[in-house]
């Protein structure tokens, strides 16, 4: 059997790819980019409340748990019995709140969950076990529910309170646990994993605590840390450029010892040209005080271009594709230099060049999808892929980074 295209990783020195996989039960399955960065505030120790019933531990790093709801009904084979598992949020009253987690009724527990709820509570008491102190919802928009014994990953989003009354959400989330038709005397269990209680207004990959900016996407070279501090995210958790402020750092890159040999490459697909008639939109900046080089779409119009500076003279050259790009689809825009040749490449095909230039390299540090954190042409859209090389690709090492991409991104 024949060896398909592959991505080329020979003298990457920077580089990342947001790119996920669904595996079982929805959950992701993340190789270099771990998610979106959050905070997980489920600890090991939920509050209780309802009918007789307790919680074990099963794993903490995945924060599973075994909850436990008492059978109290005295009449064999319809026994009854619920119970509340709940983490206290009050403290960020107003903000949003997503819970989501792996529910599991195992085959061996006894009786039939009439429902399993998941989101926010209207009333809480802290650890209390007896009739009366009943945990509910005020409102279907308050929970989730789980009425089958097959396991499923679930999710509920909404608003924090900070009271509770009958009809008012309370700041404490977690789960209501109610059964029926069991054995008297005999309790019922769920099982419960990767619980995860982020400040979102939606669900991002599992954490077992912090998941922070500098942590979340690894760099594809493993030599620099990539600050994902100044980024958007959207309600899928996909990272994006919001033309306004959003812009990646990057630390410890090293730059090439010959700077005339490089490879520039991304996938991106753009939301809105920027109107600066200078830059347009920066893809990666790797200049300061004309050295160096930017590799960006001309704006206003969107053409691919890749400018240099070396030895303190602007514009050393500036190679501009005079066909602009669109909005709304997907590319993937390469720009090389061997030292004899720049060329510029759209979709896996050469579409212009010059000759190269010699002069001094930037000693300073990449800065991707803007000018600078306080500076304008800023990409606009959704960039999932970049990476710089220390080498020219030839057009047959970028012909197959290509191939591999096409059919993900639909690239024409």
């Amino acid at each position: 059997m024949g060896v398909g295209p592959r991505i080329h990783t020979s003298d990457l020195a920077l580089g990342f790819d947001t790119g996920r996989t669904t595996v079982d039960n929805n959950t992701f399955s993340y190789s270099n980019f771990l998610g979106e960065p959050t905070v997980n505030y489920t600890s090991d120790s939920p509050s209780q409340g309802g009918w007789g019933g307790t919680f074990n531990v099963l794993d903490s790093s995945k924060k599973k748990f075994k909850f436990i709801v008492n059978n109290f009904n005295g009449s064999a084979g319809s026994g009854q019995g619920w119970r509340s598992f709940t983490w206290d949020l009050r403290a960020y009253s107003g903000q949003s709140v997503t819970i989501s987690a792996t529910v599991e009724v195992p085959d061996l527990s006894p009786g039939t969950f009439a429902w399993i709820m998941m989101g926010q509570t209207n009333t809480h008491t802290n650890n209390v076990s007896g009739a009366g102190q009943y945990l509910g919802y005020s409102a279907a928009s308050e929970k989730v529910s789980k009425t089958t014994t097959t396991t499923e990953h679930i999710t509920w989003s909404g608003t924090l309170g900070n009271s509770g009354t009958a009809s008012q959400p309370s700041g404490h989330v977690g789960f209501t646990l109610w059964y029926n038709g069991g054995t008297s005397g005999i309790d019922s269990y769920v099982e419960v994993s990767n619980i995860q209680i982020e400040l979102k207004s939606h669900e991002t990959p599992f954490v077992n605590g912090t998941r922070s900016d500098t942590t979340a996407l690894k760099d594809l070279a493993r030599n620099c840390t990539i600050d994902l501090d100044s980024m958007s995210f959207d309600s899928a958790a996909n990272m994006e450029f919001d033309g306004t402020d959003d812009i990646i750092d990057v630390t410890g890159f090293t730059q090439p010892s010959n700077p005339n040999i490089y490879t520039a490459e991304a996938v991106l697909k753009l939301d809105s040209h920027n109107s600066d008639t200078n830059l347009g939109s920066l893809i990666i900046n790797n200049y300061s005080s004309l050295h160096g080089w930017i590799f960006y779409l001309k704006g206003p119009s969107g053409k691919l271009g890749i400018r240099h500076h070396y030895n303190g003279t602007s514009g050393a050259y500036d190679l501009v594709y005079n066909t602009a790009i669109n909005t709304g689809e997907w590319y993937h825009l390469v720009a090389t230099d061997d030292n004899v040749t720049v060329r510029l490449y759209i979709n896996g095909t050469q579409v212009t060049s010059t000759s190269s230039v010699t002069g001094t390299n930037y000693s300073g540090q990449p800065k991707i999808g803007a000018w600078s954190a306080s500076g304008t042409a800023r990409i606009d859209g959704e960039m999932p892929i970049t990476r710089i090389y220390n080498k020219a690709l030839t057009s047959s090492d970028i012909k197959s980074n290509y191939e591999v991409y096409k059919n993900r991104f639909n690239l024409s």
